[in-house]
């Protein structure tokens, strides 16, 4: 019984310690070969995600273009703009800010509750610093999912950011300067400040012009010692510091300003670029609402005519 018995104890044995640790790194090497693909599958679908509300966003600027029968105005002034004034984007104070583009097709997101908040013959916030009327304040602060780019690190339910902004034009001259040279306005574009575009203004092809591109340069929590930001519903700064906000300008390549605005001071980047957090380039909606990734790599001044909605280039249109 005894030798039985000690047979049997013999036949039980562990794991050695060398066996543990062969596992341990098999599972180690494992989950370093499937963690890049598990990444890259998320990214995947936050870029699919994205694309769609690029297009979504696309969809109701035409549907506000077929009530009103012209796109909306980029960012809206109180006062009619003369463009043939060397400073019409710093004469005047904040409180002369409407709306942006961003508010004004809120009705054709579905989104009619939270712009029937809105107070449009009031003053709007432009950066956080600079307050309208308390309602619209009040939304300003209030987040919009509809403008956030799953990818985009700032997106939180807690923040007011935009991951998307109006192309207002292209090209190395703006039409007017803040007296920061880096903050910019362009009238070459769809959404500018004070447009009346439609569809018979575009002229190179509704498949051949920006409309809406991807940003990671708004000013958002944690870009400014002092707080400072800007949010979805923005509106256009037009004073000494003035600045268009949620619009942008194909000035610079894409994605050049290596930092975002939860880390940085992008408030001289922020109107004269676009970019993401997607590997190698950036969404953009073309003026017939489809939408396509271009490249960070695009030949600069290719890019810069595809913001233009009236010079007949690129020949051809946006590279394959």
């Amino acid at each position: 019984m005894a030798d039985m018995l000690g047979s049997k104890g013999v036949g039980r044995r562990g794991f050695t310690l060398v066996e543990l640790l062969v596992v341990i790194a098999i599972i180690g090497i494992l989950v370093a070969l499937l963690l890049p693909a598990i990444q890259a599958a998320r990214e995947a679908a936050r870029r699919s995600q994205c694309s769609n509300k690029v297009r979504q966003l696309a969809l109701a600027v035409h549907n506000y273009e077929d009530t009103h029968g012209v796109f909306p105005s980029g960012n809206l002034s109180r006062r009619p703009t003369n463009y043939d004034s060397s400073d019409w984007c710093r004469d005047r104070p904040g409180s002369d800010s409407r709306a942006s583009w961003t508010v004004l097709i809120l009705p054709y997101l579905e989104e009619s509750a939270q712009y029937d908040l809105f107070e449009f013959e009031a003053a709007f916030t432009s950066t956080s610093n600079v307050e309208g009327s308390t309602a619209n304040h009040e939304q300003f602060l209030t987040p919009n999912p509809a403008y956030q780019c799953p990818s985009d690190v700032n997106s939180r339910s807690t923040n007011n950011n935009i991951s998307y902004y109006g192309v207002q034009g292209g090209g190395t001259s703006p039409r007017c300067t803040s007296r920061s040279a880096d903050r910019v306005f362009f009238t070459n574009g769809v959404l500018f400040h004070n447009s009346e575009i439609g569809f018979r203004d575009i002229r190179d092809g509704t498949s051949n012009v920006f409309l809406i591109g991807e940003t990671k340069y708004a000013l958002t929590s944690g870009g400014r010692g002092d707080g400072i930001v800007t949010g979805w519903a923005s509106a256009g700064k037009l004073d000494g510091w003035g600045m268009p906000i949620t619009i942008a300008a194909a000035m610079l390549q894409i994605n050049s300003f290596p930092r975002h605005g939860g880390e940085a001071d992008t408030l001289n980047y922020m109107t004269r670029l676009f970019g993401s957090f997607h590997p190698g380039g950036c969404h953009f909606a073309m003026c017939d609402a489809s939408v396509r990734f271009v490249t960070d790599t695009i030949d600069i001044n290719v890019y810069r005519q595809l913001a233009i909605r009236n010079d007949g280039l690129p020949a051809g249109g946006l590279p394959q």
